[in-house]
């Protein structure tokens, strides 16, 4: 009998367990900032870096950013129409159903050339991917960016006060296919317990919902020795002396810094050493307060001069690591990627309990916690951190020690474990059912505990303890070189 020898199909069993993936998202970084927009970015990049074929389609900017660029390693598209659709109510159909259309055909055409399909929120992208995925015979995963998605489900976000009857029409119609769309998605992603426990109640099946956490570089941001926080201070022209609070973030009425503004003659007058830093900027917010913020700055209200607006910033560890407190009195969150670089940077935070904020701070242990729009809670827990300077290493250790599970490469090998399950592929081709990453059906470790053993409540999968850190948010997602515009 003739004798054979083996082929070396390693290239091609390569090719075959190599998900394809195809990341779906209204906005993305840059040229947008937030944190949905920043985790994309970051994330997208990571698995790229890790050998994925990764593809970002987006919503068009205004004003126009290019049609289609390489950003790194992971082509971006971008679809018309352009423009902020936030708070436009009925009148948001209709660019919606044309950005639906376009996005329709894209998938459509190049469905050969993608595997797995991952959208990020699920207002509007969920109700063309997960209907086509399925047509097409691809999976679809949908990450749900906050629970305030499941509490007002709709096309959009309309200001109070300012709803009409066509605006509940068209939030009542979209709420029934947004839900539809959850229930019948490959898989649906909830960044935390207080998500997870949302989507049960909606109906998502528990074995098609993952926790998986937003990720921070513990590199990137980390605290600063007394000397180097010095030497930042007389870089960036602040206050050498002053006790620097800052505020990150968008500079929204939904974000709180308006109440936060209102209520600083009291806090510079009962404590004069405190200075605010306040980065962001309200562009692009259906709910902008950066002019009304600047003009009550310029009338020059007792303790305004403790007060400096730094616009949106880059290097937004180097600030944090100049400061000595974080404070973010949200009105609703999901799970804040602010947040989490803050706490990576071992700074005590003051924040309300929204979001994943119950799930990541014990009050007075590694942060502090006042009810949101309650200006006389917010002077309060302002008193209560200054009362506390002489512990705020340990708070500040505490807070560090919270995400020390929530790096970005660790993450990243979660969505590919996920990716493997869903596409029935191990990394030797065979099919595995083991790396899947946190699910409600979960079991507890082999150690006998569970994720959130220990008596602590940080939301991390225990496979991310011994995976080092590798993680950027604000920083450049990459050099004006590393952006390659392929099309106008």
């Amino acid at each position: 009998m003739q004798s054979t020898t083996p082929i070396d199909d390693s290239a091609q069993r390569a090719a075959q367990t190599t998900p394809r993936i195809l990341w779906l998202t209204e906005e993305l970084f840059p040229p947008q900032i937030g944190g949905v927009e920043l985790m994309v970015a970051r994330l997208s990049a990571k698995l790229a870096e890790i050998g994925l074929e990764v593809g970002v389609i987006t919503r068009q900017t205004h004003p126009p950013s290019p049609a289609e660029e390489r950003i790194g390693s992971v082509r971006v598209r971008r679809l018309a129409p352009g423009g902020v659709l936030k708070g436009a109510g009925w009148r948001a159909v209709l660019p919606l159903l044309a950005f639906f259309a376009r996005l329709t055909v894209v998938l459509i055409r190049e469905a050969r050339r993608y595997d797995v399909l991952i959208v990020s929120g699920m207002k509007t992208i969920p109700l063309v991917a997960v209907p086509l995925g399925k047509l097409l015979g691809k999976r679809c995963i949908v990450r749900v960016e906050s629970t305030a998605e499941l509490d007002e489900p709709g096309f959009t976000e309309i200001p109070h006060g300012k709803r009409r009857p066509l605006d509940w029409i068209a939030n009542r119609l979209s709420a029934r296919l947004q839900r539809a769309a959850l229930i019948h998605a490959d898989r649906v992603i909830a960044l935390s317990e207080a998500l997870e426990k949302r989507l049960l109640e909606t109906g998502v099946p528990a074995s098609r919902i993952s926790q998986i956490a937003n990720a921070v570089d513990l590199r990137v941001f980390r605290p600063a020795a007394a000397d180097e926080r010095d030497a930042l201070r007389v870089e960036l022209g602040l206050p050498p002396s002053a006790i620097l609070m800052i505020y990150v973030g968008r500079l929204s009425r939904a974000k709180g810094i308006d109440l936060l503004v209102r209520m600083w003659p009291q806090i510079s007058t009962r404590h004069p050493e405190v200075h605010l830093l306040i980065a962001g900027g309200g562009r692009d917010s259906h709910d902008d307060c950066e002019a009304e913020l600047r003009e009550h700055l310029r009338s020059g209200f007792p303790g305004s001069e403790r007060i400096t607006m730094l616009g949106p910033i880059d290097r937004v560890n180097v600030y944090l690591r100049a400061s000595d407190l974080y404070i973010l009195p949200s009105d609703f969150e999901g799970f804040s990627i602010a947040i989490i670089e803050a706490l990576a940077s071992g700074l005590p935070t003051l924040l309300t309990p929204v979001g994943s904020v119950p799930e990541l701070i014990r009050d007075g242990e590694n942060g502090f916690i006042f009810a949101a729009r309650d200006g006389g809670a917010l002077v309060a827990a302002v008193d209560t951190a200054l009362a506390a300077r002489a512990r705020w290493p340990e708070i500040g250790r505490r807070a560090r020690a919270t995400v020390a599970t929530m790096d970005l490469s660790a993450v990243a090998e979660q969505y590919r474990s996920l990716f493997d399950v869903l596409l029935e592929r191990g990394s030797d081709g065979a099919q595995s059912s083991n790396s899947t990453p946190h699910s409600s059906e979960s079991t507890p470790d082999s150690s006998g505990g569970s994720p959130h053993s220990s008596g602590d409540r940080r939301l991390s999968s225990p496979a991310l303890a011994e995976t080092p850190a590798t993680h950027a948010y604000r920083a450049p997602l990459a050099r004006k070189s590393d952006r390659k515009i392929v099309r106008r």
